[in-house]
């Protein structure tokens, strides 16, 4: 029996100073650091040495040696990495002629080798334009740090304390911003590379480039003496010279922290330790999901089988209805959509809409939404059909009298529901435009409202200049008061943003699976043809909180590994993104969930294509019981 299993390999923890495309953390409480952990400090203190806010001048330049006018009364240190430009022409108000500044070409990047009193000395790549009077800096800015790991023979939750001293260390400093990239370890150990080999720069360039990281620190964490062991690196590729050397213990304290022990106050009966329930997410996480599993072991979760389909479900919603407080789930196969109750695990069904003949398209969505405020759901769809006479409309439909009816009709945009207000319910209505060259108008959304048989078209909605209405949804995994929207990417990566800024990106892909997959018919250059091209609609992440701490984490389809999903989650660093293998075989279309006190119950459709063009299949509808 197929047990779920961690992609991330237990060798290997690092920590980048990275360019775009990383997960930023958030700052942690700004507490002083305890005297018992000033080894981990020191770690901390060398980098944050490399990055003073100084500028100086290029006063001469001998082949890739450069000299510069700064030195040791700046707090200038060997191995920091400064950028070279070169001043241009002042620029002025238009109006009040106030000098704004310089125009400036950047001309590489400088390492300082030898630092003096009064001025320094360092190297830049052959072939570089600098010259004497050109300016060199470190930014005043944040620079951008991101966690991953290389571990062997440490317990996590020890690496998970030193982790946290160093990360808080260096948000205090003001001078980074902290994130996880726990991909690159997945790289490193994918390549074959041992964490002592990375600790000397093996495969360092590669990875660089790759994850478009601009500084390293690596963090080899092992046992010395049966005491837990870390050994720092800090690197700035394409440069495999560490700026940064050291080893130490984790600290006694450090190691405390990660274990506290049961404390009972004086005078009280001595109560004996209760035993703790451990989320559902960390259950996840630890491999505790076995697909089929009926067994009540306590080593894994119980999952049932609530529906099995002769068709492949394409799209699925679930969400309990707030007028019964009755989960219901919604799904369609393309043609026909369903609309089934939850009922002590079991589906009962209400009613089906099938309209294929009378109206051509394949249906690509479907939503639970409660858009006029009765406490009963209405459906919003989407159908698509590549004839540039029909193209894409959308619908949405009620409940009466126990059969669907159609209450709007829409062309031209594609319209998605949004839990915006954090309710638990999707009250609120986006649309997008449709394209009939890229199909979605990316980086535009309106909200509308359900006026009688209308939709009305409301104000402008701030979303990011990638956001397709596709595999989006919000959560409140940036803070219990922040709603985030987090969506799948053209690229198949997830994003989460807030407004128009993007927070944090996967780098490991998600969704996929092309099982929906749309033709788009364009007019080909020589006016003779049409020549076709094809864009997926993504699986939907779920926004659920798994752990019971009032925070949402957001759970994926990643179909590029049949059987896997995505979890996002809030680490003390900042989010971290686990791949996990649930062991169900077959392609993930759909997830949803169904919360509850702790824990909530997640519900997946599982399909098991058995043509090529993945036409037909079969479904299973598989539900974690709560237990």
């Amino acid at each position: 029996m197929k047990r779920l299993s961690l992609v991330v390999p237990a060798v290997l923890l690092v920590v980048f100073v990275a360019g775009a495309g990383l997960p930023w953390a958030q700052s942690p409480s700004r507490q002083a650091p305890s005297a018992s952990s000033a080894p981990l400090q020191a770690i901390v203190g060398q980098i944050v040495a490399l990055f003073p806010r100084v500028a100086g001048e290029v006063i001469e330049v001998q082949g890739t040696t450069v000299t510069l006018s700064i030195g040791k009364r700046e707090g200038l240190v060997p191995g920091a990495e400064m950028t070279l430009f070169r001043e241009g022409r002042e620029l002025r108000h238009p109006k009040t002629g106030e000098i704004l500044g310089k125009t400036e070409k950047e001309l590489g990047r400088l390492r300082i080798e030898q630092v003096q009193e009064a001025y320094s000395t360092g190297s830049v790549a052959p072939g570089s334009e600098v010259a004497a009077g050109d300016v060199a800096r470190i930014s005043a800015g944040k620079q951008r740090i991101t966690v991953t790991a290389l571990v062997a023979g440490v317990r996590d939750n020890v690496v998970e304390a030193a982790l946290t001293e160093i990360v808080e260390g260096l948000n205090r400093s003001g001078r980074f911003q902290v994130a996880m990239g726990d991909q690159l370890g997945v790289w490193a150990a994918q390549q074959g590379i041992k964490p002592e080999q990375f600790l000397e720069g093996k495969g360092l360039v590669e990875a660089a480039a790759r994850f478009k990281v601009d500084h390293l620190l690596a963090l080899h964490f092992k046992t010395v003496e049966r005491k837990p062991f870390v050994e720092a690196r800090f690197f700035t590729p394409p440069s495999t010279a560490a700026a940064v050397s050291s080893a130490t213990f984790v600290p006694s304290s450090v190691r405390a922290a990660a274990s506290p022990r049961e404390r009972f106050s004086s005078g009280g009966d001595r109560q004996p330790p209760q035993p703790k329930q451990r989320s559902l997410l960390a259950r996840i996480l630890g491999g505790e999901l076995e697909a089929g599993s009926y067994s009540s072991g306590e080593n894994s979760i119980p999952l049932k089988e609530v529906g099995r389909f002769a068709f492949p479900i394409l799209a699925m919603d679930v969400s309990v209805a707030p007028k019964d407080q009755i989960p219901r789930v919604v799904f369609t196969d393309g043609e026909k959509i369903w609309l089934y109750r939850v009922v002590e695990r079991a589906l009962e069904p209400e009613w089906t809409y099938d309209e294929r003949f009378a109206t051509p398209g394949k249906i690509v969505s479907v939503q639970l939404a409660d858009l006029d405020g009765d406490g009963v759901f209405e459906v919003v769809a989407n159908r698509y059909h590549p004839d540039p006479q029909i193209l894409q409309t959308s619908f949405i439909l009620r409940t009466k009298d126990g059969k669907p009816v159609t209450v709007a009709k829409e062309s031209g945009q594609i319209l998605w529901a949004v839990d915006a207000a954090g309710e638990g319910v999707k009250k609120v209505l986006w649309a997008q435009g449709f394209s009939s060259e890229t199909f979605f108008r990316k980086g535009q959304a309106s909200r509308v409202v359900l006026k009688g048989d209308r939709l009305v078209s409301e104000a402008p909605v701030r979303v990011p200049s990638t956001f397709r209405a596709t595999g989006a949804a919000m959560a409140n995994i940036a803070g219990k008061e922040i709603r985030a929207l987090a969506y799948v990417d053209e690229f198949q990566r997830l994003r989460i943003t807030i407004g128009t800024e993007e927070t944090w990106r996967s780098s490991s892909p998600v969704g996929g699976g092309s099982f929906l997959k749309l033709e788009l018919l364009k007019t080909s250059t020589s006016n003779r043809s049409a020549r076709s091209e094809f864009f997926n609609f993504e699986p939907v992440p779920v926004a659920v909180d798994l752990d019971g701490d009032g925070v949402d984490e957001i759970i994926v389809p990643q179909n590029q590994l049949e059987g896997h999903m995505g979890i996002v989650f809030r680490g003390p660093a900042g989010y971290r993104f686990q791949s996990v293998n649930s062991g169900f075989e077959g392609i993930i279309t759909a997830l949803g969930a169904i919360p509850g006190e702790n824990p909530p119950s997640i519900i997946a459709a599982v399909v098991r294509f058995n043509t090529f063009l993945k036409s037909s299949g079969e479904t299973q509808i598989i539900m974690t019981t709560g237990d």
